[in-house]
């Protein structure tokens, strides 16, 4: 019980951190870009970081325990694992497009 409540309050703070992430390495170049700033920069990690920390982090926060990502003797992600490593990677592909798109209606290139 004690491990569940962990996994759950650990699924909620990898929430935290990929809001957190996402608000300072790609909210905030992107409310520099709109109010016209000369250059703007940002991290294309946050696209892999953020995902990965808000799916996991739901997952987590959802199912504790019960959720089976991994196979620990064999260090290696079950077929769960990897569904949601890929649904991460596709929101932040998703992500990342719709960011170059944003940036590139507003004129930078």
């Amino acid at each position: 019980m004690l491990q569940d409540l962990k996994l759950r309050l650990g699924g909620l703070a990898s929430i935290a951190i990929g809001v957190a992430v996402a608000w300072f390495f790609l909210w905030l170049p992107l409310q520099e870009a709109q109010s016209g700033a000369q250059e703007v920069s940002y991290q294309l990690k946050a696209f892999i970081l953020v995902p990965l920390c808000i799916i996991f982090g739901v997952g987590f926060l959802v199912a504790g325990e019960r959720l089976q990502y991994r196979n620990a003797q064999h260090s290696n992600l079950t077929v769960v694992g990897w569904v949601l490593f890929i649904l991460g990677m596709a929101l932040g592909a998703a992500g990342y497009f719709w960011f170059q798109q944003q940036f590139s209606a507003l004129g930078y290139v």
